[in-house]
Formats: structure tokens, sequence, C-alpha cells
């Protein structure tokens, strides 16, 4: 089933029509082309898919479209600000880190 749902993304306001059973992992990844937010499990285990909503840390392979309408999100890719990376990108970057 499908639904008009409004939600913000890295600041970004949207109103989109979108399968309600759709997990928001692949709504991020797949419709919005955020590729920060990593596919692992699938089962909310590995946390690869962690995402913020209202401040608070999620797992976006377990939230499905229908529960989201009204959210305010936040993914790695809304960290930085124009060219300069949040100190938590630069930290990965510095330290050879992997999301997974």
């Amino acid at each position: 089933m499908k639904n008009l749902i409004t939600l913000t993304v890295n600041g970004v306001k949207l109103n989109k029509e979108v399968d309600t059973d759709y997990s928001l992992l692949k709504y991020l990844r797949d419709d919005l082309g955020l590729m920060g937010t990593k596919n692992g499990c699938e089962k909310g285990h590995w946390g690869t898919c962690t995402i913020m909503i209202g401040g608070l840390a999620k797992r976006a392979c377990i939230i499905k479209m229908s529960k989201i309408d009204g959210a305010n999100i936040e993914t790695i890719e809304g960290l930085s600000y124009g060219d300069k990376l949040h100190y938590i990108q630069q930290a990965y970057i510095d330290e050879g880190a992997v999301q997974c």
C-alpha cells in the first residue's frame, strides 16, 4: 500500500508517496541515493544502518516507512557542511576506520 508521507532528511523536507512496507534503509539508499547508511544484516543486529531520528540512534533496516511520517532523519551524509567534513567523518579517514 502506498501513502503520502512528509519527512526531513539531512535538512531537506520531502513529500513522497511511498510503499508503507518499504524499509527506511532501502528508501535512503535506493530512492535518495544516500549510500553512507549500510546494509549489514537487515535484522537490526549489526548497526551498520544506524541513523538518527529526532536525535535518537535507530536502525534503519527495521523501520518501516509507515512509521516515519513527520520524522526528522539525519544520516552520515548530513554531518558535512559544504566541503568541510564533520569531525566524526574526518576521524574515520584519519584512523582508516570502516563502518562495519
